[in-house]
C-alpha cells in the first residue's frame, strides 16, 4: 500500500464523524419553552382535534426543524413523537376513542414541557339545555300537535345544526321520532294522536341534556249526537222545551266538554 492510499483512508476517516453530526436528531436546548393549542377543544365521542406545538430556544428563535417533541394523552389516543418543522412549529392530531371526559394532552423535550385540554363529549359545564313545547296542547283523539324543540348550548347560543333530538311520548306516535337540529337550535316534529284518549307525555333528549318533558292532553272525539225534547209537544198557542243533546264517542261513551250548537 502506498503513502498516497493511506493518507485518503486517513482522510475518508477524519470526515466520517463530520457526516454523522450533520445527520443527527437536533436537540432542544435547556431553558427551551413549549406552547400547545388543541382546535377544536371539543370534540365528539369519535372525533378527532389538532394539536400545534411551537417550540422556541431560550433566545426566542424556533426550535429546529426536526427537534423530537413527545406527546402522551390520558384519554384517546395521540402519536406519541413528532417533529418541528419550520418556523418551530409541529402538529399532531388527539384522536377521541368513545370515552367521554376531559382528555390531557402533553408535550415535552429537553426540559420544557406544557399540558393542553380537550373536552370529549358533553361536561356538566357544556351539556346542551333544551325546551320542549306542543301547539295546540289538547287535541281530539286523531288530531295532532306540533312538537318543538329548542335546544341551546351553556352560554345560551343554539346548538349546531344537524344535532339529533331523540322524542318519545306515552301515548300517540311522534314522526320524526329523531329530527335534527336546524341552524337556530330548533327541531321539529308531529305528535299523531291515534284513536286513545288520555295525556301523552313527550320526552326529548338530545346528547348528554336533561331530559325534558311537555305534556298533551288528547281527548275523545264526539262521534254521535241524539237530541230529547221535554215535552215533545208545545201547543198551538205556543210554549217553551227544553232540548238535551247526548255526546257519544266511539264506544258509546259519554263525552264530557264537547260543544254543542243548537239551531232553529
Amino acid at each position: 500500500m502506498n503513502r498516497r492510499s493511506i493518507a485518503f483512508g486517513l482522510f475518508c476517516l477524519a470526515i466520517l464523524p463530520a457526516v454523522g453530526c450533520d445527520k443527527a436528531t437536533p436537540v432542544a436546548p435547556s431553558g427551551t419553552t413549549l406552547t400547545l393549542s388543541a382546535n377544536p377543544s371539543q370534540i365528539g365521542l369519535t372525533g378527532r382535534s389538532t394539536i400545534t406545538i411551537v417550540g422556541r430556544k431560550p433566545d426566542g428563535n424556533p426550535l429546529n426543524p426536526g427537534t423530537e417533541v413527545r406527546l402522551t394523552t390520558d384519554r384517546g389516543t395521540i402519536d406519541p413523537v413528532v417533529e418541528i418543522g419550520d418556523g418551530g412549529v409541529a402538529t399532531a392530531v388527539l384522536r377521541a376513542d368513545g370515552r367521554p371526559g376531559t382528555a390531557t394532552v402533553s408535550a415535552a423535550t429537553a426540559d420544557a414541557s406544557v399540558d393542553t385540554t380537550v373536552q370529549i363529549g358533553q361536561s356538566d359545564d357544556t351539556r346542551p339545555n333544551l325546551i320542549i313545547s306542543a301547539t295546540p296542547n289538547n287535541i281530539p283523539v286523531g288530531g295532532t300537535a306540533q312538537v318543538t324543540v329548542i335546544a341551546r348550548n351553556a352560554d345560551n347560543t343554539p346548538v349546531s345544526a344537524g344535532q339529533e333530538v331523540i322524542l318519545t311520548t306515552s301515548l300517540g306516535t311522534i314522526t320524526p321520532n329523531r329530527p335534527r337540529t336546524r341552524s337556530d337550535g330548533t327541531a321539529t316534529a308531529t305528535l299523531n294522536a291515534g284513536d286513545q284518549a288520555g295525556t301523552a307525555t313527550i320526552t326529548a333528549i338530545l346528547g348528554t341534556s336533561e331530559a325534558e318533558t311537555t305534556d298533551v292532553t288528547i281527548r275523545d272525539a264526539a262521534t254521535d249526537i241524539s237530541v230529547q225534547a221535554n215535552p215533545r209537544t208545545i201547543p198551538r198557542a205556543g210554549g217553551e222545551v227544553t232540548l238535551t243533546a247526548f255526546v257519544t264517542n266511539s264506544q258509546g261513551l259519554p263525552i264530557q266538554g264537547a260543544p254543542v250548537t243548537f239551531a232553529a
